[in-house]
């Protein structure tokens, strides 16, 4: 690739202003917007006694005159990349329900790979980990007015923590009064219940005394459920006679354990799922009706309801989910007793589910056609995805927004929340996951990055704007003013290794008519919460962008009357001129990458596909998929790289703000 017209130029020092000039106002509030030139058709004359410069030489860009800042984080290393894609809580178990709050454990118990139990909040959001009991057994959650906590220990001590705020802190849960010899325990609405031996113990006054009375004489009980109307439910199993041990039963009631009266069903298996008292089998279900006697089979609203377990989920983007949506231990409520056809009697026989089904087949989708030439094909690749690093800020889903009729009950939603979502903390090597807060003045955010160590959140202010708040692993949220450019514009970021961040808005296809110029934002290393630490950029037939050391952006264009055959590499300093590394570069082939390696600017390019020769016998052989690397040299060509070891592969793929 040889270019038509060469520009050389020495390179300066990048050279920015670390804070506002006298007298000035905030350039957070009134951002710059600074529009690039064209680039001269020549270039400037070279000082006399400047040294020879090779036009063959691979152009590389100065050393920035800032300082890295303190807040980058490195890379990690091959091994512990490994540890990036982990979701700490995707066998999460629910381990307690209540009616505004299910805590929940990751699989391995309280001590999960996210460091402790958690609870989900529908007012508070995700809060944890929790200091549970230790040597806990089971925990519950209860309460006339509020979900209590409670937690059981082997020796049947039962301890109380009065909110999960509370829980929170070491000595939050506190001896409350014990039950010797209690191996099950269940709570719900304003009963704790345990069970020990023939016997099921019930408290009504928040777990300080119990009531005790026998189920089954001779029986042991190995299971309670308390449904928060006051319905209990006890499966007691007779001594074994020889080898063949006896089948349990199941007992039932209504006067919260004073009484108990055999069921005249008796499921293969019990659970309680929220106020839902069941056989817990999706294909032949039986649950136990509102009456507290009768087990109906037509049984529906389950699985309507998401659990809060949802909100566990770490994402880069901003979820939510309508408020009172979620599954409770008083939603769904109990069914209805059913009718005659519908009744559950005797001994539940084993499900006559039919397993067969559609079995669902790989569709074969025909190769995408190439809609894009030269230069032109970057507006359709993507901006580099920032290696990652030990920590990163991510987003729960447990936000919530207000009702509409214009969205399925229980679907997500992001859009006018009510209250936002929580934003945590991970740690990849020591495998924790710290909740934090939205940051104050942001009860609208719209998306979330994360790069370098650091979390950029974009919030949507009352005109539409960006608003901008920035955190690292420790500290608070700092806020870094307002841009003009809509706050659901700004859909990736990419990072130099010292910190320098660019934002940058979506571009129209090269198929589109029109073609819009193209805008970021970038922001120079300086410490967090730095006034002026934003600039806004903007590139007439810009094609790609990526920042620079300083708080620079190398900007690629390639004029519209070039067809994508011209390419202009230019870097954007902040307080400088623009200044124009090449122009005019001719491009023969499709870019479809660029990035920055040893400040060296390289492009990826995609094969030429094989020239089709008349009289070969079969089928064409395939295209090269391994596509090659073209650095920009000081001459102003495009020359394929020199290999000078094994190169690590680049993400080339750009991100939904979903992350996918």
């Amino acid at each position: 690739m040889m270019a038509s017209r060469l520009a050389l130029l020495p390179l300066p020092l990048l050279v920015a202003s670390c804070g506002p000039a006298a007298g000035s106002a905030p350039a957070a509030l009134a951002p710059a917007s600074v529009a690039i030139p064209p680039a001269p058709l020549e270039a400037p004359a070279s000082a006399a006694d400047a040294p020879a410069v090779d036009p063959s030489a691979p152009l590389t860009l100065p050393i920035a005159a800032i300082p890295p800042a303190t807040w980058v984080e490195p890379p990690l290393g091959e091994q512990e990349r490994a540890k990036v894609g982990r979701d700490p809580f995707r066998e999460h178990t629910e381990i307690a329900l209540g009616e505004r709050v299910a805590i929940f454990a990751a699989k391995g118990g309280g001590a999960d790979p996210a460091g402790g139990a958690f609870a989900v909040d529908e007012k508070l959001g995700v809060v944890g980990p929790l200091k549970l009991p230790a040597r806990f057994t089971w925990v519950g959650v209860a309460g006339p007015q509020i979900d209590t906590l409670y937690g059981a220990t082997p020796e049947g001590v039962l301890h109380r923590a009065a909110g999960v705020l509370d829980a929170l802190r070491p000595e939050g849960f506190v001896p409350r009064s014990s039950v010797p010899g209690a191996t099950a325990w269940d709570a719900a609405g304003t009963l704790i219940a345990a069970a020990a031996g023939e016997r099921v113990s019930v408290s009504a006054d928040e777990g300080r005394s119990f009531t005790s009375a026998v189920v089954a004489p001779g029986k042991t009980v190995r299971a309670v459920l308390v449904r928060p109307d006051g319905v209990l439910v006890a499966v007691v199993e007779a001594p074994a006679r020889g080898q063949q041990p006896a089948a349990p039963d199941t007992f039932l009631s209504l006067d919260r354990g004073q009484t108990w009266k055999r069921s005249a069903f008796q499921p293969r298996s019990i659970e309680r799922a929220g106020s839902w008292i069941w056989n817990g089998n999706a294909s032949c279900p039986a649950v136990l009706s509102r009456d507290g006697r009768a087990w109906t089979r037509a049984a529906a609203g389950l699985y309507t309801q998401p659990t809060l377990g949802i909100a566990l989920h770490l994402s880069p983007a901003i979820r939510a989910i309508e408020a009172g949506s979620f599954r409770s231990s008083v939603a769904p409520p109990a069914p209805e007793p059913p009718r005659r056809g519908d009744i559950a009697v005797g001994r539940e026989p084993p499900c006559k589910s039919d397993d067969g089904g559609v079995v669902g087949g790989i569709g074969l989708m025909g190769a995408a056609g190439v809609s894009c030439g030269g230069a032109l094909c970057l507006l359709e690749s993507a901006t580099p995805r920032p290696q990652p690093t030990r920590t990163r800020i991510a987003t729960f889903g447990d936000g919530i927004c207000g009702p509409t009729s214009a969205r399925p009950p229980g679907s997500a939603c992001a859009a006018h929340l009510t209250r936002p979502p929580t934003f945590a903390v991970v740690d990849h090597i020591a495998s924790t996951v710290t909740p934090v807060a939205a940051p104050e003045g942001c009860p609208q955010p719209v998306a979330l990055h994360d790069a370098a160590g650091i979390g950029v959140l974009i919030c949507r202010g009352g005109s539409g704007g960006a608003t901008l708040f920035v955190r690292g692993a420790q500290g608070a949220w700092h806020a870094e003013g307002s841009q003009a450019t809509p706050a659901e514009a700004l859909k990736w970021i990419a990072a130099a290794p010292d910190g320098t961040l660019l934002l940058l808005e979506p571009t129209p296809p090269a198929s589109a008519r029109h073609r819009e110029p193209l805008q970021a934002l970038v922001r120079s290393p300086l410490p967090l919460g730095a006034p002026q630490a934003w600039r806004r950029i903007t590139a007439p037939d810009g094609v790609a962008a990526l920042p620079a050391p300083g708080g620079a952006a190398l900007l690629a264009s390639s004029p519209a009357t070039s067809a994508g055959r011209r390419l202009d590499v230019t870097l954007d300093r902040p307080g400088q001129p623009a200044l124009p590394l090449a122009r005019d570069v001719e491009v023969s082939q499709d870019l479809t990458l660029m990035e920055m390696r040893d400040g060296q600017v390289r492009f990826r390019v995609r094969p030429n596909p094989a020239p089709d020769i008349k009289g070969r016998l079969g089928p064409s052989p395939p295209e090269p998929r391994d596509a090659r690397w073209h650095v920009l040299t000081h001459g102003g060509e495009l020359v394929l790289e020199t290999p000078t070891g094994p190169t690590p592969p680049t993400e080339g793929r750009r991100l939904d703000p979903a992350g996918r």
